[in-house]
């Protein structure tokens, strides 16, 4: 048993990680939602001494989406460069010398072609969360010359809990389509890669493994289906849910949004033996029924 602190334990991702690890591990959960001064990874201090007796860290605290990003663009650089310095010091500097897991995102690669793109596709990033991250990932080469063993991972869009940002994609249509209103569709041709969480979070527990185990060298891993779903394809979804009752109102694309990036899952799978196991129909349908339940 590893004592391991979790940045962002309160997040869409925390939340499932600390239900997958904590019969394993002991867990220091760190997140502004817990103490808003105490735990904020701006706080040097703070993330110094909440994680001075830990093997590892894994960091997923962040500001986490495009829009807000764009509309507190500090904040977001604070939270997601600063706070990832204080993460990667507090490991530098820590007698025990922990391993880190770095939580970055697809929005790194920027726009690419309709395929199946590598870690090793060029970073491009469009928006200021993506140029965020990428700043985040050369601090973490940076970290690595200087003797930390750091894992970075680059997470699509991932879904599967009814308490995720309402206005994420997948939650605000599974909740439209119980309701019935309107599906607002931030232009239908965008592409993602829709991944669910339980998914994600069994692979980022496989990369805790091996780090315990005494990994040193993973390579950059971005957990991904390979199938690109289009904001279209997912309100035809939302729609058959609703029994037809949604409509849809078409708009155009979001300000600094990608327009399509679908993930090459092979490294996952042959570095950490990693394939997703839930089909969005599936996914989708959960969110819908969980929805539902919670609205009777």
């Amino acid at each position: 048993m590893a004592k391991i602190a979790i940045t962002g334990s309160s997040g869409l991702i925390g939340r499932e990680l600390v239900n997958q690890l904590t019969t394993q591990h002991e867990l220091i959960k760190i997140d502004i939602a817990v103490d808003a001064v105490g735990h904020d990874i701006g706080n040097a201090d703070s993330v110094n001494k909440l994680t001075e007796s830990c093997e590892g860290i894994i960091n997923l605290a962040a500001v986490s989406r495009v829009a807000e990003a764009q509309e507190y663009p500090l904040r977001a650089w604070s939270s997601n460069v600063s706070g990832t310095h204080n993460v990667l010091n507090s490991a530098l500097t820590s007698s025990l010398k922990p391993w880190v897991i770095h939580a970055s995102s697809r929005e790194v690669y920027g726009n690419q072609p309709r395929k199946a793109i590598t870690e090793d596709t060029p970073m491009t990033p469009l928006n200021i969360y993506g140029r965020s991250k990428a700043a985040g990932e050369s601090m973490v080469y940076g970290a690595q010359d200087a003797g930390a063993n750091v894992a970075i991972l680059r997470f699509a869009n991932v879904y599967g809990d009814i308490h995720d940002y309402s206005d994420r994609v997948i939650p605000a249509f599974s909740r439209a389509a119980v309701n019935g209103s309107t599906l607002r569709v931030d232009d239908a041709s965008v592409c993602m890669d829709f991944t669910h969480v339980v998914d994600v979070s069994k692979g980022v527990v496989k990369v805790v493994d091996q780090l315990i185990s005494g990994e040193k060298n993973l390579p950059p891993i971005h957990f991904a289906t390979g199938t690109g779903t289009t904001l279209g394809e997912l309100a035809r979804l939302a729609v058959a849910a609703s029994n037809n009752t949604c409509e849809l109102n078409e708009v155009e694309k979001r300000e600094a949004s990608v327009g399509c990036f679908i993930g090459d899952p092979a490294r996952a799978k042959s570095v950490l033996g990693w394939t997703h196991e839930t089909p969005l129909h599936t996914g989708f349908t959960e969110m819908v029924e969980a929805f539902r339940k919670a609205s009777s």
